[in-house]
């Protein structure tokens, strides 16, 4: 018994040699989401809604490059695409110490910013699914749900960890560690030295086949499991991209800690319930999430206080752990083991779309509405992702009987 407990170890081990380069990735994204939209409105003078472009312009990126990561994933190999997408996070990293020499040129400095995020987008499309499809090659399908779930885990523990390290460093005096050069600097080290690691790691060739979908019906296929995650996904945008001006315009300070909590939260759900998809399924663990990431969003845009806003981002954090496995796991198993980069690729579509348009979105609601709006409304579409998911439930559980 004690050995059969023992058995999963060595796989956990295998699934990290790999995740630590998703980690890097998410670390490198999450060191300017608390500063970049900062840094836009108040050193170069942009309202919120460019502001909020500004962090979003990496999620339109990501959601161009997914088609062609995923082509390349199930055709030529994930290694050389994690490879790939550090080199391009590194060059995210120069693009944004280069904005900085053009600080009193703000449409300029803007515009480079706007260049690194690109980078930065394209660099998630091929790091982090690269690491998802090159893990579930080495230690195969049946351990899909593994994978999955440690990617999430390193995605949201490297923003958990990126987060407050970005914005410890742009407090700093300007300089080699200081402002935003500090963490683009960081970034491009890491990157560099993770690119390195994974060169030395055995390549998976994908094995030629005549069964692999074309890219749009194995969008099709997914999209409505898609739609349950881009609903809930705004609500984690309202997040990453508002709640540190948020937090200014209540005139509290704390910001990066409500993003540590949400992280944290996040990685804690994912270690407690780690086995809950296997025990429940990926429908009943999807709704219970998506209900408690409504409440968390309820709770942020009615509190009153900075508790309760550390409360919301607590619940917001544990309701979204779960929700990308959960809806993941089912949709990649619409189609075959050829297609699973396509299918991981075509189903975090649905998230970098969210997310790209919850940043307008959501600034246009709070510049005409407010904050407390803001949060309602992504609150309103966690909900609407609840009725949906549960419409998919009774539809699957009424085709089986």
């Amino acid at each position: 018994m004690i050995l059969s407990y023992l058995k999963p170890k060595p796989i956990t081990l295998k699934i990290l040699a790999a995740a630590i380069f998703n980690l890097v990735c998410f670390i490198n994204i999450g060191m300017p989401l608390a500063t970049i939209p900062v840094f836009v409105h108040r050193q170069l003078g942009y309202n919120s809604i460019i502001a909020g472009i500004a962090v979003s312009a990496a999620y339109l990126a990501t959601f161009i490059s997914r088609p062609g990561a995923g082509q390349w994933l199930d055709t030529k190999g994930a290694k050389s695409a994690v490879i790939i997408g550090l080199g391009i996070s590194a060059c995210g990293g120069l693009l944004t110490i280069l904005a900085l020499l053009f600080i009193h040129q703000p449409l300029m400095a803007l515009i480079i910013i706007l260049l690194g995020r690109f980078c930065m987008g394209i660099s998630e499309s091929w790091a982090s699914t690269g690491v998802n499809v090159w893990n579930i090659g080495r230690v195969g399908i049946e351990n899909a749900t593994h994978v999955i779930s440690w990617n999430g885990v390193t995605t949201y523990g490297g923003m958990a960890i990126g987060a407050p390290l970005g914005v410890y460093l742009a407090s700093q005096p300007i300089g080699f560690i200081g402002g935003l050069s500090g963490f683009s600097i960081l970034t491009v080290i890491l990157a560099s030295a993770s690119m390195l690691l994974a060169s030395t790691y055995p390549a998976i060739i994908p094995v030629p086949t005549a069964r692999r979908l074309p890219f749009t019906k194995v969008f099709k296929r997914i999209s409505t499991y898609g739609c349950c995650l881009g609903l809930s996904t705004i609500g984690f945008g309202s997040i990453q991209t508002f709640i540190a001006l948020y937090f200014i315009s209540n005139h509290w300070t704390g910001s990066a800690i409500a993003l540590t909590i949400f992280g944290v939260s996040f990685v804690m759900i994912r270690f407690i319930f780690k086995n809950s998809l296997l025990k429940y399924g990926g429908y009943i663990v999807s709704i219970i999430s998506l209900i408690t990431e409504t409440v968390g969003l309820l709770l942020l845009a009615t509190q009153t206080s900075i508790i309760g806003a550390y409360i919301g981002a607590a619940l917001t954090g544990c309701g979204f752990s779960l929700i990308y496995p959960a809806l993941g796991v089912i949709a990649i198993s619409k189609v075959s083991s050829e297609n699973k980069g396509a299918a991981l690729a075509s189903f975090s579509l649905f998230l970098d779309m969210a997310l790209f348009i919850s940043g307008p979105l959501l600034g246009l609601i709070q510049s005409h509405l407010g904050y407390d709006y803001l949060y309602l409304s992504a609150s309103f579409f966690a909900f609407c992702s609840v009725l949906l998911t549960y419409g998919l439930y009774y539809q699957n559980k009424k085709s089986s009987i």
